[in-house]
């Protein structure tokens, strides 16, 4: 089973904004500023390759091969999902998606209880 493009760069960014939410809320619970910009660009760098390597998940399995030279996209064609449908994959962007909320949640109470606004 893979997912569209659009789709898949959409649930990358939501994976990338996810990972970096959760650096956020440690960072702000034990880090008392000093090497703080440090670590969030080696975090932005660590975490954009694990969004690719989430991206490439998404459109790749044992039947549909995507690279930069091959597409298994056939011209004009339009699905969300194409190919037998694999339970790993939906529950791993459900929960992408559950814990992104949860995490964004999170850090606006947190925020509202340390009068950061």
């Amino acid at each position: 089973m893979i997912f569209n493009k659009s789709l898949s760069i959409i649930l990358s960014a939501c994976f990338f904004m996810l990972l970096m939410m959760i650096v956020s809320l440690v960072v702000v619970l034990f880090f008392n500023g000093g090497s703080v910009p440090y670590i969030g660009i080696v975090f932005v760098i660590v975490f954009y390759y694990m969004a690719r390597m989430f991206y490439n998940y998404l459109r790749n399995d044992e039947l549909y091969k995507n690279n930069k030279t091959h597409s298994s996209d056939a011209p004009g064609e339009e699905y969300m999902i194409k190919g037998p449908r694999d339970n790993k994959k939906i529950f791993l962007v459900v929960w992408v998606i559950i814990l992104l909320i949860l995490a964004a949640i999170s850090l606006w109470l947190y925020s509202f209880n340390k009068g950061l606004i």
